[in-house]
């Protein structure tokens, strides 16, 4: 089956599992895998990018063969190519790069190939509310899309509030590498938290730092690293300086994905109470080594833990709950190292990109097999 995945660029730096993801899927003897990109990543792959021309060599191209035949008329020099290279399934990985497809998405069914959109979060939750075009695209454009690839399962409920059909989602999680870490024991002076994200509204930026301050104010011997930047990472510093916790909040930034992973090992908890998010893949890495999880109840948030056990999710606002789930951990050093436990086994078991790769190649069969 010749398989295109579209990406913006490819992989994009937070994006990095993405990579891993791909490489398994190059390897997939079942498929003739080619990657297209609108531009080149700072992040380095082992699997080959096709980026597309510049624009006066892709008009040139679309007038010539427009002009040779009208099967080629009105489509863009991607649309043109995956035709004329008889591709079976188009994979957009990016969800606002739908305008690309947008010609060869009207032609009949048997005509072109499978179209399939992922969609990672903000196109679902946020995007449609205040952007007229995504609420369009869903109601008069999805019965053109072959499939759609979702997060988590909350995320497929709540995708069908703008008229796309259940039957054309499909739940696929994203994944990280296989790894194999040990539990953690809880035996330092220092309690150390971690967080890692855009430094975005969505993320409740105030909300974590005010668990770290009911920490501090408890007594608690804490130390909070937070890694990540966004436009509304001028809220991390604001609020640091307002609760006073200088001398706590360590403010990491942007750093690579394998750095950030060493790091990883020396923490105890991992803290996210997002507002809003599809899955969060920093709490799967954190799951992986070891690290329980506290975190909010917010779209498919839970669905990364085994509540109880791997975890706690609770309300975004509920600040005071997530310390409480933080200080039982911490005076039971036995269930902590439970939990540990659990959070290892629950990203073996459902989150490795092995199980990614293979739900995916699962989906493109299916598609090309009902054709």
């Amino acid at each position: 089956m010749k398989l295109v995945l579209f990406f913006e660029h490819f992989p994009a730096f937070n994006q990095s599992y993405i990579a891993d993801m791909v490489e398994l899927l190059a390897k997939d003897t079942s498929v003739d895998l080619e990657i297209n990109g609108l531009k080149e990543s700072d992040y380095k792959s082992t699997v080959k990018v096709q980026l597309t021309p510049n624009y006066f060599q892709k008009r040139l191209y679309e007038r010539f063969y427009g002009m040779i035949s009208k099967a080629y008329n009105g489509l863009s020099y991607l649309e043109i190519k995956w035709l004329q290279n008889k591709v079976n399934i188009v994979h957009l990985h990016h969800s606002f790069l739908f305008k690309y497809f947008n010609g060869i998405s009207k032609l009949n069914a048997i005509n072109r190939p499978k179209l399939i959109v992922t969609l990672r979060g903000s196109d679902t939750y946020l995007r449609p509310w205040y952007d007229k075009r995504w609420v369009d695209f869903y109601k008069n454009s999805s019965d053109r899309i072959d499939a759609f690839v979702v997060m988590s399962q909350h995320q497929k409920n709540y995708l069908q509030k703008w008229g796309v059909s259940e039957a054309i989602i499909e739940v696929i999680p994203a994944s990280i590498k296989k790894s194999n870490h040990s539990p953690r024991q809880l035996d330092g002076d220092i309690i150390k938290i971690v967080s890692s994200f855009r430094m975005t509204w969505e993320k409740n930026i105030e909300g974590n730092l005010r668990v770290i301050k009911y920490l501090v104010d408890k007594g608690y011997n804490v130390s909070y690293d937070v890694y990540g930047k966004g436009h509304d990472i001028g809220e991390v510093y604001f609020m640091v300086d307002k609760y006073g916790l200088h001398d706590i909040v360590n403010i990491k930034g942007k750093v690579e994905n394998d750095e950030y992973l060493k790091q990883l090992k020396t923490y105890d908890f991992y803290l996210q109470l997002s507002k809003s998010e599809s899955l969060s893949i920093s709490t799967i890495e954190a799951q992986s080594f070891g690290l329980p999880a506290i975190i909010s109840d917010a779209g498919g948030m839970p669905e990364t833990i085994l509540d109880e056990k791997s975890g706690y999710a609770v309300p975004f606002y509920e600040s005071d709950l997530a310390t409480k789930k933080i200080e039982r951990l911490i005076n039971n050093k036995v269930l902590y190292q439970q939990f540990s436990e659990a959070a290892i086994a629950n990203v073996k078991h459902k989150f490795t990109n092995l199980t990614e790769a293979e739900s995916y190649i699962n989906l493109y069969k299916k598609l090309t097999e009902n054709a």
